[in-house]
């Protein structure tokens, strides 16, 4: 038979000794943090001197039994609560108790909430108000305490006494749960967050009455996510808190595999008084829903539904009568029709911060390091950061740190076993080992799911780009449509909750797909590595992507695309490797980081040098990349070495007309031209011009690049009216060729504005500027050279902004 435990009783007792006039009635109870205390305790002080009754106590507690009796035997005898509300009061375990409660008998005593703001006052002395929940009632009646006196804050509470009788004790019965099923404990006292969560289930569990009589779910929420990321333990918390709108009490159904729902239900029909001997099963069941319906409200608990549950099964599982709300927990997605689904978050930074840190504070600087590390490499999840904070408790935050980094071990096993060691089962009774929990939903993947999270675990963990994984699997063996197994696989690993959809938002965010980084430590551990192909397929595929970096009207689609690029390039075992990486190099290079992206080139050239030799095109091309950085950064020298060796190796390999040489040429002659030597300059670029409209016709891209480059040093020269002549040559072939909003074609605008200016023909550089400055800023923001070029045109010639 299941456990049964009424822990009501508690409430019951303070009741009878208020009854009786043994104990003490307060006009006010005062909630605030201990942390908080200098700041509350001069309002405590002046709510005293009204000769004002004040519960308060400066002991803080996190345990659940305690809390309990703090609220029955001082909040239940009062008839106000005050809560110094500071960004720290909803971080508090115990404050969040105590303004739950208050709220619930408040909102009992006239469910349309008229007592609520005569019964709560919230000072809140925060300059927002994003910490205040529940938002729905707070956020509209607090006081703003900042700079108020203590005197008018107390004057404040006062008056909302006048004529208020009662109790919240006799408005509403508080204390424990009568608690039916599960496991009995009074709550973790390693429980953090998740505030906002549990008023947002519970504003949904609350409608249970209103969504019948419309003839809607009725009373049903379902709270999804991964495993071990706190379902079951929110699913306590929550009966904890707000067991005082659930008078019939809280039944805790087990819905795991394997687990018997008959079972279940003929303990609780035990526990209830049901005389359940000789009974057969739907008798069981119908005595006990009888019994449930004669009940005032009660909470139904269905922890750990299968994944691959569906409507039915829900069905099934859920409260047998109208009264009863049901609150379920699962891994899967796939009755998602059915109640209000909510999906779980990881931990929020903080939240986790404080969960690492319960066992053991950091002190030193390298120790809050070294947990500010932790939590990225487990991302906040909540049963990997419980068990890490039970290791480093023990191993010091460098030393589980230092166990975390290294590939070669799961270092997350280590702490589950040091958790059981140093505190006994985990809070939420899963199996210790992290790995286990998530096992069980990976086992269950099929192939094409499996897949879609060897990818995961190849990749960064960021969002991965559907179409990211449409051109891997594209590129595997029986790729025929790898847009629709992409698709497929990322319907798979989201049903167990291993994934989440993140659906795009126009043209330049398509959709995506995020796998948690303790998923993909559990499949590179445990799985084994992804096959070599997938990640010859996935450099393919994202080389081919950032081929598009030149333009930086791209770069919008390839940034989420880079993350995975820079993990697959991290070492460079062989040459398409290391060709992914040179276009880390453009797309840095394009968009103005230049420190990036000569730091990409110089690991491009050694691996190149090492893979294909010192005078292969392709090593010859990150050299002259790298070169291009270093003039970028003003290192002219660096860079006028580095070309002339790349221009001797282009000419001895290629020929003097070769696409690369010209290229060379054209950098070495801009690197003259910053060190001074225009007249070297010239004569390259008039060679380089030459060559280009022979090979490569007039209109072309780099023959443009070539006249624009030329017209820049003629300017240099003083030679501004030649100068002039070629930069509108260059702006008539790019608009024509290249169009009005190609960032060439606006980077002659812009010479060609400077040079008018610098003619004294004002108002055709104004009109020039005006009409290039809104695209540039619109399709590429403030921050490329471009558009700071334009926006210190536009400044002298007092064109505005758009």
């Amino acid at each position: 038979m299941l456990a049964s435990v009424d822990l009501e009783g508690l409430g019951a007792v303070a009741a009878g000794r208020f009854r009786a006039g043994r104990a003490m009635e307060y006009d006010i109870f005062f909630s605030y943090a201990h942390a908080d205390r200098d700041a509350a305790l001069p309002v405590i002080t002046a709510l005293k001197a009204r000769n004002l009754r004040v519960f308060h106590d400066e002991t803080e507690i996190t345990d659940g039994d305690s809390i309990v009796r703090r609220i029955v035997e001082g909040l239940g005898r009062a008839r106000m609560l005050v809560a110094w509300y500071s960004a720290t009061y909803p971080t508090r375990r115990a404050c969040q108790w105590e303004l739950t409660s208050a709220l619930i008998a408040a909102r009992h005593e006239f469910p349309d909430g008229r007592t609520v703001e005569r019964r709560i006052l919230a000072l809140n002395p925060e300059t927002g108000t994003g910490h205040l929940h529940p938002a729905d009632i707070l956020a509209k009646k607090y006081v703003d305490a900042r700079g108020i006196p203590a005197e008018e804050l107390a004057a404040r509470a006062a008056a909302l006494l006048d004529g208020l009788t009662g109790s919240f004790g006799e408005i509403r019965t508080l204390g424990g749960p009568r608690w039916h099923g599960g496991n009995p404990r009074a709550g973790s006292s390693r429980f953090v967050g998740r505030f906002p969560d549990m008023w947002r289930i519970d504003e949904r569990l609350s409608k249970n009455r209103l969504a019948l009589i419309a003839g809607e779910s009725v009373g049903l929420v379902q709270v999804q996510g991964m495993g071990g990321i706190g379902k079951t333990l929110l699913a306590e918390e929550y009966a904890r808190r707000f067991c005082a709108a659930y008078p019939g009490g809280i039944f805790w159904l087990n819905a795991a595999r394997g687990q018997d729902l008959g079972t279940q239900r003929q303990g609780f029909a035990g526990n209830l008084g049901i005389a359940v001997a000789g009974l057969g099963p739907h008798e069981v069941e119908g005595a006990l829903k009888d019994k449930l319906a004669d009940l005032d409200g009660y909470l139904w608990i269905v922890d750990d539904l299968p994944p691959d549950a569906g409507p039915a099964d829900l069905n099934a599982w859920s409260a047998p009568t109208a009264n009863g709300a049901t609150l379920v927990t699962t891994r899967g997605t796939g009755p998602g029709g059915a109640g209000f689904v909510h999906r779980l978050r990881l931990l929020l930074d903080t939240e986790a911060h404080e969960l690492l840190t319960k066992r053991r504070i950091p002190v030193t600087d390298a120790e809050k390091a070294a947990a500010r590390e932790i939590l990225a490499l487990l991302g906040n999840h909540a049963l990997a950061v419980d068990v890490a904070g039970a290791a480093v408790a023990m191993l010091g935050y460098q030393g589980f740190r230092d166990r975390l980094r290294d590939p070669a071990k799961d270092a997350t096993e280590l702490a589950a076993k040091l958790a059981a060691k140093l505190a006994g089962d985990l809070p939420t009774g899963h199996a210790q080992q992290i790995a286990a929990t998530l096992l069980d939903s990976i086992d269950r993947l099929d192939a094409a799911g499996l897949r879609f999270l060897h990818l995961a675990a190849l990749l960064a963990p960021a969002p991965i780009p559907l179409s990211l994984a449409a051109g891997v699997f594209a590129r595997l063996p029986g790729g025929d449509d790898g847009l629709a197994e992409a698709a497929l696989a990322l319907s798979e690993a989201t049903r167990e909750a291993l994934a989440e959809h993140i659906s795009g938002d126009g043209e330049d965010a398509g959709d995506a797909a995020s796998v948690h980084v303790l998923v993909s430590r559990t499949v590179r551990f445990h799985m084994g590595e992804p096959p070599p192909e997938m990640r010859e397929a996935a450099v393919a595929a994202l080389t081919e992507a950032m081929e598009k970096a030149d333009d930086i009207r791209n770069h919008a689609t390839l940034l989420p695309l880079v993350p995975h690029a820079r993990t697959l390039t991290e070492d460079l075992p062989d040459a398409p490797a290391a060709l992914l990486l040179g276009w880390l190099g453009r797309f840095n290079h394009e968009r103005g980081s230049y420190a990036d992206a000569e730091a990409d080139w110089r690991q491009t050239v050694d691996a190149t040098k090492r893979l294909q030799g010192d005078e292969h095109p392709d090593t010859l091309t990150s050299m002259n990349n790298l070169a291009a950085t270093l003039s970028a950064q003003g290192d002219h020298g660096g860079a006028q070495a580095l070309l002339e060796q790349v221009l001797a190796l282009f000419r001895r390999g290629l020929g003097a007309e070769h696409p690369n040489t010209l290229t060379s040429m054209n950098n070495l002659a801009e690197t003259l031209s910053a060190l001074g030597d225009h007249g070297g300059a010239r004569a390259l670029q008039e060679q380089v011009l030459a060559l280009r409209r022979r090979v490569l016709g007039d209109e072309h891209p780099g023959t443009l690049t070539s006249v624009n480059n030329l017209a820049a040093t003629l300017s240099a020269l003083g030679d501004h009216g030649g100068a002039r002549a070629l930069h509108e040559q260059v702006l008539a072939l790019r608009r024509r060729v290249l169009g009005d909003e190609h960032p060439n074609t606006l980077g002659s605008m812009n010479n060609l504005a400077a040079m008018l200016l610098h003619l004294g023909d004002a108002q055709g550089a104004r009109a020039l500027v005006a009409e290039a400055l809104p695209v540039a800023l619109r399709k590429y923001g403030r921050t490329p050279e471009l558009s700071q070029a334009l926006i210190a045109l536009a400044e002298l010639l007092g064109v505005p902004e758009p």
